[in-house]
């Protein structure tokens, strides 16, 4: 059951990333081939399964869908089962405490998740979904605060942060243009600062630069392999998704740390 629940997140954060960008309506409209515009019926969106059984294509009009699909399908089920896991939870006796931490969880990884996608196709980061993050974040602190006393402090502090980027990007909307990028970063990182407190953001930050840099080196690799120019060629630098490397290494991080928590 939770698989099968991860897997459906999974088939709508595939949908999420494609029409936030373009300012789609990511509820009420139903999906549609991209390329004829046909609007898919039930059979047609169970995740994994119509991939497999339309073999890859449109049932409409035989445009093939990218594999991508399926492994974010299969990964965020995965994600989900694993982090069930990770915290001993035994249906149907849970605890309260494991359920808000679980809900928690599954509201942080769909806002990384949705972020990262984005990141990765146009190397921006959607502030209007940190935002989000900031307030279901906000609730789950509240629930800790009424129930359990747990301090506020760290998630004020990092919200203040965020307000205080989210001027200066306001502020600065004409002038910087696309070096925007690095504050949108920032704003990024105060959201994970928040949910998950500053000794693991550092452990996330020095991991996704460590990823960064390997990636880095195969794409160097990879261009001398195929005769391709430089990526350093003109003294550029290449344009990295930052924000892609911190959503994986933070959906890691906090599936390994709740295994050690819970263990």
């Amino acid at each position: 059951m939770i698989f099968i629940m991860g897997t459906v997140f999974g088939s709508f954060f595939t949908l999420a990333v494609y029409r936030i960008p373009l300012k789609k309506d990511i509820t009420h409209e139903r999906s549609f081939c991209p390329n004829c515009n046909h609007k898919l019926g039930f059979w047609d969106m169970i995740p994994i399964l119509s991939y497999i059984f339309a073999k890859g294509k449109c049932r409409y009009c035989g445009e093939k869908i990218r594999i991508r699909y399926l492994i974010l399908e299969a990964l965020s089920g995965i994600v989900f089962l694993t982090q069930y896991l990770a915290l001993n939870m035994h249906f149907p006796y849970l605890e309260i405490s494991k359920i808000a931490f679980f809900i928690a969880f599954v509201f942080m990884y769909i806002t990384i998740a949705i972020i990262s996608g984005i990141d990765k196709e146009y190397r921006k980061i959607h502030i209007g979904l940190i935002l989000f993050g900031f307030i279901m974040q906000g609730l789950y602190i509240l629930y800790l605060y009424i129930m359990e006393r747990t301090s506020m402090y760290r998630y004020g502090m990092y919200l203040c942060m965020m307000l205080v980027l989210c001027i200066v990007d306001i502020v600065s909307i004409k002038k910087l243009g696309e070096s925007k990028y690095p504050i949108q970063c920032l704003m990024l990182c105060s959201y994970i600062g928040a949910c998950l407190g500053s000794e693991l953001l550092l452990l996330i930050v020095l991991l996704s630069l460590i990823l960064i840099f390997l990636n880095f080196i195969y794409a160097k690799i990879k261009n001398q392999i195929n005769d391709k120019p430089d990526i350093l060629q003109n003294n550029e630098i290449p344009k990295v998704r930052i924000g892609f490397f911190l959503g994986i290494t933070t959906i890691t991080v906090t599936i390994i740390e709740t295994f050690i928590t819970y263990m």
